[in-house]
């Protein structure tokens, strides 16, 4: 049984040449620009470039006539019959549809929920085929759907994802650092500021769709001291979470601070009974 999930889509606003130019974050896989049937069989599919997390757009022809295309992403390879279900652990399926008719010559966002933060976690190696696909039997005989190119695109710093600010990738793309999009909203002590992070009032409305904020480490910290401005850090003395003895803890001093000389020096003798700024991080 075929599982039609709430899923939506978003259309790029930006040139898309400059993800096209040779950018390490961005793979185009081109398709033959085929034109398939409404009512047929016939479909495209685009195969992941590799094992990793990706957003992923389409490219939508300038001669589409098809109102309802429905785009399958399946991060672990086609199941058995090709159903599209989000509820089969093994080969999951995520449907999108797409009104190709509203977005000639346009770079769609596949999503689910609306999220421009929505990526899967691609598979991709000699015995799974990760990919999207699209067929044309849910269409009408007189409509036409044109495919294009699909992009897998990795996560990039300075992006806004999942609840922050990206800071840091790995260098095959599947993990990073976040930045929540602002400080906590008062000063802790070392101990209350693991508990503060545990607050979902202490977020804005998109760090509190995550549960999973924590102190940064020392070496985290000095992340977010190198990408104050990006994530506009404007306090001075910032806790990390990492102990020094029961007395002491780390911290580091950021560029917008009293004493300009000391930016971003890194301090292992911080009281833990004062008061300092708290900028949350987490992983993905």
């Amino acid at each position: 049984m075929k599982l039609k999930l709430s899923n939506r889509y978003l259309t790029l606003p930006f040139a898309v040449s400059a993800i096209l130019s040779g950018s390490a974050n961005a793979v185009e896989v081109k398709s033959a620009n085929a034109v398939l049937q409404g009512g047929s069989d016939s479909s495209v599919s685009w195969s992941a470039p590799a094992t990793q997390p990706y957003r992923v757009y389409v490219r939508v022809p300038a001669d589409s006539t098809a109102t309802n295309a429905l785009y399958h992403v399946y991060p672990n390879g086609l199941p058995a019959g090709n159903d599209c279900s989000g509820t089969d652990a093994n080969n999951p399926c995520f449907e999108v549809p797409i009104d190709t008719t509203k977005h000639l010559g346009e770079w769609v966002q596949l999503t689910t929920d609306s999220d421009p933060a929505t990526q899967w976690d691609f598979t991709q190696n000699p015995y799974v085929n990760g990919s999207v696909t699209v067929n044309a039997s849910n269409l009408i005989a007189t409509e036409k759907l044109a495919t294009g190119s699909v992009l897998f695109e990795n996560p990039r710093i300075g992006e806004a994802f999942q609840g922050g600010i990206i800071i840091a990738v790995s260098s095959n793309g599947q993990h990073g650092l976040i930045a929540a999009n602002q400080d906590l909203p008062s000063k802790y002590t070392f101990y209350d500021a693991k508990q503060a992070v545990k607050i979902s009032a202490n977020f804005d409305a998109e760090g509190q769709k995550y549960s999973d904020w924590r102190v940064p480490n020392i070496h985290d910290l000095n992340v977010v001291y190198q990408h104050q401005d990006l994530v506009k850090a404007t306090g001075t003395f910032y806790w990390s979470s990492t102990s020094v003895n029961k007395t002491l803890a780390w911290l580091e001093i950021f560029r917008y601070s009293p004493y300009p000389a000391y930016s971003g020096f890194l301090a292992n003798d911080a009281f833990k009974t004062g008061a300092l700024a708290v900028r949350p991080v987490r992983s993905f």
